[in-house]
């Protein structure tokens, strides 16, 4: 007979699930990542998982999913604080994301996590992902000195080559790609801003 949990235990157990999730993500990757490692470090029966999770797929499709929503949070704090955005809030938020963020799961997966991920998650998913073009449009009505016609798909562009780099960061030398990200932001911001 299953464990029955409280709310309040359930929503431990998920967070821990995963906290612990992205650990091993960033510790092995996500392929070698497994269910039988997270469920015993976490303190449930592997079975248990898929209470929370349909598959490991989805638990980092959530991973990604709280990560965007936090980092439009910080955007939202942003502009209530200052009423606008400014070309160094976008250049210091995408330079954090990119390099820095221990918490973005897509600077730990590589482009056959992707591709596995594109296989196995429900089609409804990526509608979800890829809202950023709405996200980042709804943002930009509050950038001060934005061009009046700046091209939005080539700055989204960008950000999909900064998350290619880092899904390819493997075939690529390691010491310069903290130089290229950088210069790809100042590229991208230069696409919206005076």
């Amino acid at each position: 007979m299953p464990k029955i949990y409280s709310n309040e235990k359930r929503q431990e157990i998920r967070n821990q699930l995963m906290l612990v999730g992205l650990e091993l993500i960033k510790q092995n990757g996500l392929k070698r990542m497994n269910i039988q490692e997270l469920t015993k470090k976490v303190g449930i029966a592997q079975g248990t998982f898929y209470n929370f999770f349909s598959s490991k797929e989805m638990l980092v499709y959530e991973l990604a999913d709280v990560y965007q929503k936090r980092t439009n949070q910080q955007l939202e704090k942003i502009i209530q604080s200052k009423g606008y955005l400014e070309r160094n809030d976008l250049g210091e938020l995408y330079s954090r994301m990119f390099l820095k963020d221990e918490d973005n799961v897509y600077r730990f997966i590589t482009r056959e996590d992707l591709q596995n991920l594109y296989t196995r998650l429900p089609r409804d998913c990526f509608h979800r992902m890829t809202d950023i073009k709405a996200e980042m449009e709804q943002n930009l009505l509050h950038a001060r000195e934005k061009k009046e016609n700046y091209d939005l798909d080539a700055v989204i562009n960008w950000i999909q080559i900064m998350n290619l780099t880092l899904q390819n960061k493997d075939i690529l030398v390691a010491a310069g790609i903290a130089k290229m990200i950088l210069q790809m932001i100042e590229n991208m911001l230069d696409e919206l801003f005076i």
